[in-house]
């Protein structure tokens, strides 16, 4: 490729404002048409800038040229060398290990386990219908689709270990893909920094992980359960058996289609369906779906989450096992139902002092025991009307089941009882930034700040939030301000909401300086 020299400035054409406005809906246009992206009105000035870094570094001297570079080099291909870095200026790869704690309650509790003894069951069936004492292997096919940096995936990877002690003996796949092959690069590396555990509890981080020069490496044998490879979800068409795209029990897509427009989320569910295997499930981030037609779906609405499944296909069933028939195959199919809540009666005493009722609640989101909490909380309400920690702890119970009106509506009726407390803006700012909604996010995490000046995690996300949208005056303020936070702290001395020390925070803040080019 011949670059034309760096020094060439980018040209101001007389009508250099309208031609330049022209060039870049076109590039949002085929942004959106390559990759499903939709980068709307308010981004788009962001966006300009962010091209203007590669113009520069390509030699070249306008957003045309830039536009025409991309179509008429075929650089739409997936290993384009421009378009990945154009992703990596795009795609946000800000995500941690088991995140959504109600969703992944879910998996844990309710949809793996029934996944895996359906599976079970099916090797079953196949080996007495075959009669020849030939083992069948089951097997278990799951994809995170988008799947970044790979905590998901092998945050999966983890959930599958524990609940299937003799995997071995399994044909198991766990798929991570995304469009960001830089991305894919650091998943198959397997190592990361403290902030992708800050909701992953100490155990499982002893457990599956080792101290590392960069911070921590994933065990080989989960590393191992886990396959990565680069995928379009827009371009690429599914299924595609030479990439083994086909026949999942599970796909989750999160956070991924708050980026997309309405008619590329209806082209991608329905790759989707048609990649599962009949009676599997679909798992999207909350509301991402919301509009959306999903009557090729059965609706499964949880406590936690909906989630979509496709229809158990009798027929489809019964050519693959030829021996089973379609009333065999009915009577084993199990319908899910909602997790049961402990009765009022029978489950805790309400004349109980309500300092017990308060340990017992806190010692039940500790269990992850989320309706025990909610149940508790309601009778300590009953009890103290006026009651702020059960309201909190209300909150966060409804908030890792996945339900975000009730947790907002809680944080709300907290925020009543006492307004200048901070634990309930907290929460309000995880549920905004689950949504997609980093305005919100950063308006609560401001209020933190405004009431506790020297709160740590609130630094912390909203200087993370800051460098995602490509504000590095306002990250590198946040970043700093923090930095001189740390400075005045006793080494074992952070905010409740965060595990790390000041030296470990230390550390990952100058990083982030170190990343980012503005100068004040």
């Amino acid at each position: 490729m011949n670059q034309i020299s760096s020094d060439r400035p980018i040209l101001l054409e007389p009508n250099s404002q309208h031609s330049d406005n022209f060039s870049l809906l076109q590039m949002v246009d085929l942004i959106a048409e390559t990759f499903g992206i939709h980068i709307k009105a308010q981004y788009q000035d962001r966006l300009k800038k962010n091209l203007l870094t590669r113009i520069r570094a390509l030699g070249l001297c306008s957003l045309n040229e830039y536009y025409q570079f991309l179509v008429a080099r075929n650089q739409l291909v997936p290993g384009a060398t421009e378009w990945q870095e154009l992703i990596s200026l795009l795609t946000v790869t800000e995500t941690y290990f088991f995140r959504d704690q109600g969703q992944m309650w879910l998996l844990k509790n309710q949809l793996l386990p029934e996944l895996i003894e359906r599976k079970r069951e099916l090797s079953l069936t196949q080996y007495n219908a075959a009669g020849n004492g030939e083992f069948y292997r089951p097997t278990l096919r799951l994809w995170s689709a988008g799947c970044s940096t790979g905590e998901e995936a092998y945050s999966l990877a983890i959930l599958v270990k524990e609940l299937i002690p003799d995997n071995q003996t399994w044909d198991i796949l766990i798929l991570g893909t995304d469009i960001n092959q830089r991305a894919i690069a650091l998943a198959q590396q397997g190592i990361y920094s403290d902030w992708s555990f800050r909701t992953t509890t100490p155990e499982i981080k002893d457990r599956y992980f080792r101290s590392h020069k960069k911070g921590w490496k994933i065990d080989p044998a989960i590393q191992a359960m886990v396959t990565f490879q680069p995928g379009n979800l827009m371009q690429d068409n599914y299924p595609a058996y030479a990439s083994s795209i086909y026949d999942f029990d599970l796909i989750i897509c999160r956070n991924v289609f708050i980026y997309f427009d309405f008619n590329a989320i209806a082209q991608v569910i329905d790759k989707f369906y048609c990649s599962l295997t009949p009676g599997g499930f679909l798992l999207t981030g909350h509301t991402e779906l919301q509009g959306q037609k999903t009557e090729p779906f059965q609706v499964k609405n949880f406590l936690q989450s909906a989630v979509y499944q496709r229809h158990p296909s009798l027929d489809e069933q019964s050519k693959a096992l030829n021996t089973i028939t379609p009333a065999a195959i009915e009577s084993r199919e199990t319908e899910i139902s909602y997790p049961s809540l402990p009765s009022l009666e029978t489950g805790f005493d309400v004349s109980a002092n309500t300092q017990t009722l308060l340990d017992t609640a806190k010692e039940s989101l500790i269990q992850e025991a989320y309706a025990d909490v909610i149940q508790i909380a309601q009778q300590l309400i009953a009890v103290a009307p006026q009651h702020f920690q059960a309201y909190c702890l209300m909150a966060e119970a409804y908030a890792n089941f996945g339900n975000y009106s009730q947790a907002n509506q809680a944080c709300q009726q907290a925020l009543q009882i006492s307004p200048l407390a901070i634990e309930p803006y907290h929460l309000l700012a995880q549920i905004a930034e689950e949504q997609g909604d980093s305005d919100s996010a950063k308006l609560f995490l401001k209020r933190i700040i405004y009431l506790a000046p020297n709160s740590v995690t609130a630094h912390l996300e909203l200087g993370s939030i800051y460098e995602r949208e490509g504000n590095e005056k306002q990250a590198q303020k946040t970043w700093r301000s923090l930095l001189e936070i740390l400075e005045n702290l006793p080494q074992q001395a952070i905010d409740s909401h965060n595990q790390q020390t000041p030296a470990e925070l230390k550390a990952h803040v100058l990083k982030h300086l170190n990343s980012t080019s503005y100068e004040p």
